[in-house]
């Protein structure tokens, strides 16, 4: 019971954590050049092509705008969905970690448990596939996106793999090769 709401508390903190993230990146878009440079958006006065007015949401440079906090909010998305999956896939293996089954159904369920080891790539998989969505109109951002997602997927599941998948298989193969003696 104790894990369980140990386990939702940490959901609560993440989500809370999600949304100050979104909060400040929308901040920090509204009133920062670099911010606003990074997700392909113009600068603070936007040039008006036509005989439309700078506050029309139809000028060319208020489409960029837009486009460019899709893609800050999209990038955010995707970054809070492989925090999240590193966050159940540790909650998993620790969970594996602290039961009491023999050794041997241990690494069984360890090794059962190794889809929640890919998920971090799957996402980053799912960040390079919705930035060629948004590729069409903003190309520099929707680079950022994909190459961002992905080598963040790739980290998170290196890093599930060698700092608790592997130390834990590593002492219960021990384990089992000292029962078998």
């Amino acid at each position: 019971m104790k894990r369980k709401v140990g386990f939702v508390l940490g959901l609560i903190l993440l989500a809370a954590a999600g949304a100050a993230i979104c909060y400040a990146l929308n901040y920090g878009f509204d009133r920062n050049d670099v911010l606003r440079q990074m997700f392909n958006g113009p600068s603070a006065n936007p040039p008006v092509l036509g005989k439309l007015s700078p506050d029309d949401p139809n000028t060319l440079a208020n489409r960029e705008l837009l486009m460019a906090k899709i893609s800050m909010f999209l990038f955010a998305g995707v970054s809070m969905l492989q925090i999240f999956a590193l966050y159940i896939a540790a909650h998993v293996l620790g969970g594996i970690r602290l039961s009491t089954d023999p050794v041997a159904i241990r690494l069984k369920l360890l090794e059962n448990a190794d889809i929640f080891l890919d998920v971090p790539l799957y996402i980053g998989l799912f960040g390079t596939v919705s930035s060629f969505l948004v590729m069409t109109y903003s190309p520099t951002s929707s680079r950022l996106i994909a190459y961002s997602s992905t080598l963040i997927g790739i980290i998170f599941s290196l890093a599930l793999r060698l700092f608790l998948n592997y130390p834990l298989r590593r002492k219960w193969i021990a384990e089992l090769d000292g029962d078998a003696k």
